[in-house]
């Protein structure tokens, strides 16, 4: 007989508890975002603080729970490089992009005040 050989994505095995930790993760990451907006009890800088890591801790758990990111295997490891090589590329045209606008704003301004 043929054995048939799965490839090797680097994902591991499909498990359904994974799934279900991550969408309860995600819920309750949510929920916390939602209600420190609604209660309101917080200030700006707070409030921004705390959705900005429930944002940063929400793509963590859905890289690792549903994207199944992991350096178990060597493909896996290949998958994590390329993540962070993706994210540091993404990082760096954000910041350009940023920095370029904030010097035409500065450059405009200094011809409107001429």
């Amino acid at each position: 007989m043929h054995e048939t050989h799965q490839p090797d994505y680097g994902t591991g095995q499909k498990k359904l508890g994974i799934y279900i930790v991550g969408l309860i993760a995600c819920i309750i990451l949510t929920i916390i975002s939602f209600w420190t907006v609604m209660a309101n009890a917080l200030t700006k800088s707070h409030i921004f603080f705390i959705i900005y890591l429930s944002a940063c801790v929400q793509l963590i758990v859905q890289v690792i729970c549903f994207l199944r990111l992991n350096t178990h295997t060597e493909q896996g490891k290949i998958n994590v490089m390329s993540f962070i090589f993706t994210g540091v590329i993404l990082l760096c045209i954000v910041i350009g992009s940023l920095w370029i606008m904030s010097n035409l704003h500065y450059n405009l301004m200094a011809d409107y005040l001429d």
